[in-house]
């Protein structure tokens, strides 16, 4: 039996996802809601034990805090982006309960977002990568912490 921690960054177009087994990156790309379900089902085969760890995009407020002299257009499609990305982590979220499996919520943090060779160093990982992929290592990071 492995244990599998999996991060995911939630987006609405594609999930930032990390699976890390028995404490090693092992796989790093942006999913769908379907190609992670096909991933998922995958790895929980019955001989593993699954964890998710998800940035709560949910614990943040949809309304993008307007400011001085900024353009309300730009403040609307800001909030929108916010609301849909909220609406995939439920989504998501509803798709890992059925499935029965452990979900820890993380605060959202740009660690490693954009510092790639912290995370290089940290995970060992020299495949491709992108924003969204190491915010999500990131937080599957913390559940192997």
């Amino acid at each position: 039996m492995s244990k599998i921690i999996i991060g995911i960054d939630p987006d609405s177009k594609a999930h930032g996802v990390a699976v890390y087994v028995d404490g090693k990156l092992s796989r790093l790309e942006c999913l769908t809601l379907y190609w992670f379900m096909d991933a998922l089902e995958f790895y929980n085969n019955g001989d593993n034990d699954i964890e998710i760890h998800i940035e709560d995009v949910c614990a943040i407020s949809a309304v993008f805090r307007q400011r001085q002299g900024s353009n309300q257009a730009i403040n609307m499609k800001m909030s929108n982006s916010i609301g849909k990305c909220q609406q995939s982590q439920i989504e998501l979220e509803r798709f890992i309960h059925h499935k029965a499996i452990k979900v820890i919520k993380h605060k959202i943090s740009k660690i490693w977002k954009k510092d790639r060779s912290q995370f290089e160093k940290i995970t060992g990982w020299v495949g491709s990568s992108n924003e969204d992929t190491r915010s999500a290592a990131y937080f599957g990071w913390l559940g192997i912490k």
